[in-house]
C-alpha cells in the first residue's frame, strides 16, 4: 500500500482542525491528506458520495485509508458505504485523534495491516477497524 491516499472523514470541524494541527506539527502543507468535514445535516449516503467524488478527482487511487472519528456515526457510516462498493482498495479505522493522524501520515507506506497495528501500538489508543460489511446504523 505504498503511498496510500489518506482520507480524514470526521464531524465538522474536527477533520479540518486535526489536519491544520498536523500541518503545523510537520511544518508544511499536507495536501496529500484528504479532508472531509461532515455537517450535522448530512446523511451517510451524502458522505459516501462526497468521498467517491473526491476519490474520482484524485484519479481513483488503488489504495485508500480512512480515518474517522466515531463508530456508528454519520462519517463512519459514509465511510462504510464507500467501502462496500470498493472493498479491495479501502481500509479504515475509527477513533482518530491527533497522535493517530500523525502516525498514519508517518507510516502511510506500510501495508494496511501493518499500519493499523502501528497506529495502535505507537499511540496506545484503542482503534476500531472498519469492515465494509459492518452495519452499525
Amino acid at each position: 500500500m505504498s503511498g496510500c491516499c489518506l482520507f480524514l472523514v470526521c464531524h465538522a470541524p474536527l477533520a479540518s482542525a486535526l489536519h491544520a494541527v498536523a500541518c503545523h506539527g510537520f511544518g508544511r502543507s499536507l495536501s496529500d491528506v484528504e479532508v472531509i468535514d461532515v455537517l450535522s445535516s448530512q446523511e451517510p449516503e451524502q458522505v459516501s458520495q462526497a468521498i467517491a467524488l473526491r476519490w474520482h478527482e484524485l484519479n481513483e487511487p488503488r489504495a485508500v485509508f480512512f480515518l474517522t472519528d466515531m463508530v456508528g456515526a454519520t462519517p463512519y457510516n459514509g465511510v462504510v458505504a464507500f467501502m462496500k462498493s470498493h472493498p479491495d482498495i479501502a481500509h479504515a479505522v475509527a477513533g482518530v485523534n491527533l497522535p493517530v493522524l500523525l502516525r498514519a501520515i508517518t507510516y502511510r507506506s506500510l501495508s494496511h495491516c501493518e499500519l493499523i497495528a502501528k497506529l495502535g501500538e505507537d499511540t496506545g489508543q484503542y482503534l476500531q477497524t472498519i469492515s465494509p460489511f459492518q452495519t452499525n446504523r
